[in-house]
């Protein structure tokens, strides 16, 4: 989730106040004035703003890491370019999470917080969020190919094709955020009537700026986090199931092979090819692929990595899809219910959501550290060897 939710260039927002609730008779509200305000300080306030902070620590040490192993494999490419872009978006939430602070709100500085951190973190953590999707969605596309073709995929996507692709993402996601610019401004002219002075607030601008909202709101809420959810999905059940399958196809060998071990004792037979009697006993490090039939070292390190990094992926990619529920039913209700507006009558439910958003947001950019050092153990290895790490690391006895 981001502040792009939040519109607030969809009307004249009063300065230090909230939004004003649309009379109607239809849509009672769903939540009182005083839970919003409970949900935003401690979904917002307190508990996004914490994480936010442990994410860009998390995510720093994460890409030295990622550095110091270097980018020989796309893989690395790949998770380096979605730190940085995890990194970006926690330290635009951050301060976001200070804009909304009902405290510096309603306090006497000579800015409007909402309207002022709207415009300069909110739509880059628009951005951000919105590259990190579609990068999870590329590490799950990328692994996917390597399972359909396992032997043109290095030639396919090479270190520069990835590079590439990653570039694009960043240049195709700014470019969807940065027409909402040319619709609103920082002007020092606006009068806060509570504070009897001029501040500086957030100022409509542009001719077409309605026709502009509506497409860098479609593209932005609409287009670029269901496509990229729904490619995540796709991919992480396509990754899941070609696990189990492997799996399942291991345990048949393995008791295959203990079956054709007993009847060979049985029959005090000692050599591992039983030809006459139509046993093949295979050895533990030489197994048939069962897609292909070609034998293939199931102890290969290069078999061994491939399946590590494709667990990695299902991991990462099913933190994102956890995560990004909130916001997918956030924007659907957007959608469906005209009131689900940060100026409707549903006003109060659409800001508390949106809080709540946020900190799933933090969360899935902060614990990646964590899945690597649960799952990789060269990540391990680089990780310990950081000058701040290095007292952490497990003595051998």
């Amino acid at each position: 989730m981001s502040v792009s939710q939040i519109d607030l260039t969809s009307t004249q927002v009063p300065m230090s106040t909230k939004p004003p609730q649309t009379t109607t008779t239809s849509s009672p509200p769903l939540m009182s004035k005083q839970v919003e305000m409970l949900f935003t300080v401690v979904n917002v306030v307190v508990l996004s703003e914490l994480v936010s902070l442990l994410g860009i620590f998390t995510n720093a040490v994460t890409m030295a890491v990622l550095y110091r192993q270097g980018f020989k494999r796309t893989i690395n490419i790949s998770l380096m370019a979605m730190a940085l872009s995890d990194f970006l978006s926690l330290v635009s939430l951050a301060c976001l999470c200070v804009g909304n602070n009902p405290w510096l709100i309603d306090s006497n500085v000579p800015f409007d917080p909402i309207g002022v951190f709207y415009l300069t973190t909110g739509w880059p953590n628009t951005a951000f969020a919105r590259v990190t999707g579609w990068i999870t969605a590329f590490i799950a596309v990328e692994r996917c190919l390597c399972v359909a073709l396992p032997l043109k995929i290095h030639s396919l996507l090479t270190r520069g094709r990835c590079l590439f692709v990653i570039i694009a993402i960043y240049l195709g996601v700014i470019a969807g955020v940065v027409p909402i610019y040319f619709t609103a401004a920082l002007d020092y002219s606006k009068f806060d009537a509570a504070k009897n002075r001029s501040i500086v607030g957030l100022s409509l601008i542009g001719i077409n700026r309605d026709q502009i909202k509506a497409v860098a709101l479609g593209i932005n809420n609409v287009f670029s986090p269901f496509t990229s959810f729904g490619l995540i999905i796709i991919c992480t059940a396509l990754l899941v199931a070609k696990l189990n399958s492997k799996a399942k196809w291991r345990r048949s060998v393995t008791r295959d092979a203990k079956i054709i071990k007993k009847a060979a004792r049985k029959e005090k037979i000692s050599p591992s090819f039983v030809v006459d009697k139509q046993i093949v006993l295979v050895e533990e490090e030489y197994q048939t692929d069962p897609e292909t039939g070609s034998p293939e070292k199931s102890k290969d390190a290069s078999s061994a990595k491939d399946t590590k990094v494709i667990k990695l992926v299902v991991a990462i990619s099913s933190i994102y899809i956890v995560s990004s529920i909130p916001a997918v039913i956030h924007y659907m209700w957007m959608i469906l219910d005209s009131q689900y507006t940060v100026v409707g009558r549903q006003s109060s439910v659409h800001l508390a959501v949106a809080g709540v958003t946020f900190l799933f947001q933090a969360t899935n950019s902060s614990v990646s550290l964590f899945v690597y050092l649960y799952m990789s153990t060269s990540f391990q290895e680089v990780f310990y060897t950081l000058v701040i790490f290095k007292s952490c690391q497990r003595r051998t006895p």
